[in-house]
């Protein structure tokens, strides 16, 4: 394996961008070529990386200067283009959310495993500010043991570049906003609880009939040793509010999407508040840091961080959400 991790990118959209940008600033990785079936897309982010373009996957899979594969397309493609690139001996960094049900999910476990290459999902929740604060603070032991936890995010209609992607107006190649965009909230939960071991929800499409998946997702998670959390997931409300709260046994931290957070221990006479720049303040930005990371554990053949088997959790409670809301019950855990 050559001092730097040689990349190829499948995916030159708004996230492709975000991540190939990223990894061209870091010392361990070299951009080889970019892949994306619109050519002119591939060529722009080519020229911005001091890259090659391609339009086509399978040819980048067959290049030789690869050892590994950034893949951040339509969640509907991310099983079969991680099992192509196993099968290409390519490690794979995929972008969240991991698949779209929990059968493809494992199927990307297996390819890699039987391929003997590295698996890491791109979760990058647990690197930005402020989630990464709150997970060292609570790790920490300053707030006692979580065993409760309520996110909020949810805004209106889909906007900016997403309006451009119109594969995020459907089900099967979106997955709606528990896999599109709050399987960060759903990691989260368990990066803080553990893991979950039940789900029940109630789904809902109010506001958005240009989709045809639910734009309100409220979903009650059980965790192992009687913990719990709740979500507030989706695109129906006019005010766009993303914030949570983490109850401990000596305290309760609030926080929100802006980055500032609050907590109090238990005797404390007020709250102590922290501006989101105090709290950003000596991180590395978070999809540089999951980029190096990921390159780090295939230079010196170690773990990823955020394994195949961490986004499998993640799509288990967003699935079995969906399954709740058709069966009316609570659906156990592991699927």
């Amino acid at each position: 394996m050559p001092a730097k991790l040689r990349l190829g990118f499948i995916g030159a959209g708004g996230m492709g961008t975000t991540l190939a940008t990223a990894a061209a600033e870091l010392d361990n990785c070299q951009i080889v070529c970019i892949q994306d079936p619109v050519l002119s897309k591939a060529q722009t982010l080519a020229d911005q990386t001091d890259a090659e373009p391609c339009a086509q996957p399978e040819e980048l899979l067959g290049r030789s200067d690869i050892d590994a594969v950034v893949i951040s397309a339509p969640n509907n493609l991310h099983k079969e283009l991680t099992v192509a690139a196993a099968s290409a001996g390519k490690h794979v960094f995929c972008e969240k959310p991991m698949a779209l049900n929990v059968a493809d999910a494992k199927q990307m476990i297996v390819a890699a495993q039987q391929a003997g290459v590295k698996l890491m999902i791109g979760q990058v929740l647990r690197y930005l500010s402020p989630w990464v604060w709150i997970k060292e603070f609570i790790d920490a032991g300053n707030l006692g043991d979580p065993f409760a936890m309520q996110t909020t995010r949810i805004g209106g209609h889909w906007s900016g570049w997403y309006t451009q992607s119109t594969w995020r107006m459907q089900r099967e190649s979106c997955g709606g906003p528990l896999f599109e965009f709050s399987v960060h909230e759903i990691d989260f939960m368990r990066h803080i609880l553990g893991e979950a071991s039940g789900v029940y929800a109630h789904l809902g499409n109010f506001t958005y009939p240009e989709v045809d998946y639910e734009d309100l997702a409220y979903v009650m998670i059980n965790f192992e040793d009687d913990k719990v959390g709740c979500l507030l997931a989706g695109h129906a409300s006019f005010m766009d509010v993303y914030d949570g709260k983490i109850i401990c046994t000596e305290g309760t931290l609030l926080y929100s999407g802006s980055g500032e957070v609050s907590y109090q221990r238990a005797g404390d006479e007020h709250p102590t508040t922290l501006t989101a720049e105090e709290i950003a303040a000596g991180y590395e930005p978070g999809v540089k840091r999951e980029l190096r990371e990921f390159a780090e554990a295939v230079l010196t053949d170690t773990e990823p961080a955020i394994p195949g088997e961490e986004g499998l959790r993640n799509i288990e409670v967003a699935e079995a959400a969906h399954l709740s809301w058709e069966q009316r019950r609570e659906v156990p855990l592991p699927l």
